[in-house]
């Protein structure tokens, strides 16, 4: 009974993906088809508008190049903040281990010789 649900609910996802991803399709070509309709029937004659389609085709470079330059200085920007914060929380647990450390040498000082000493005892209590 329990599988029959997970893959009921695997279902409606996959089913809500597909549809996501045919409106975003469907939307996309509406926006190309009625771009190109719009300029093809524009008043304009066809030279003008060649040129404007080259315009719009370098300006839309230029501006996905800059949107991923702008992507990639981020994303370094983003590595170098936690490429630092994780050196941070490195060092801090270095230091952790190392008082740790001293701690525990610090207890064995006190529990080792109180073992051998009741270790002591015991055989000295044996007749």
């Amino acid at each position: 009974m329990n599988k029959e649900n997970d893959n009921k609910v695997m279902a409606q996802k996959e089913e809500g993906t597909s549809y996501f991803f045919a409106i975003l399709i469907t939307l996309l070509s509406g926006l190309f088809v009625g771009f190109i309709a719009g300029i093809l029937f524009a008043p304009k004659p066809g030279k003008e508008i060649r040129k404007d389609i080259k315009d719009k085709s370098e300006e839309f470079v230029k501006k996905s190049k800059e949107g991923v330059t702008d992507t990639i200085d981020k994303t370094k920007e983003f590595v170098g903040k936690s490429r630092s914060k994780f050196e941070e929380v490195k060092g801090k647990g270095k230091d952790i281990l190392e008082k740790s450390k001293e701690k525990v040498e610090a207890l064995k000082e006190v529990i080792i010789p109180k073992k051998e000493e009741k270790k002591e005892n015991e055989e000295n209590a044996k007749p």
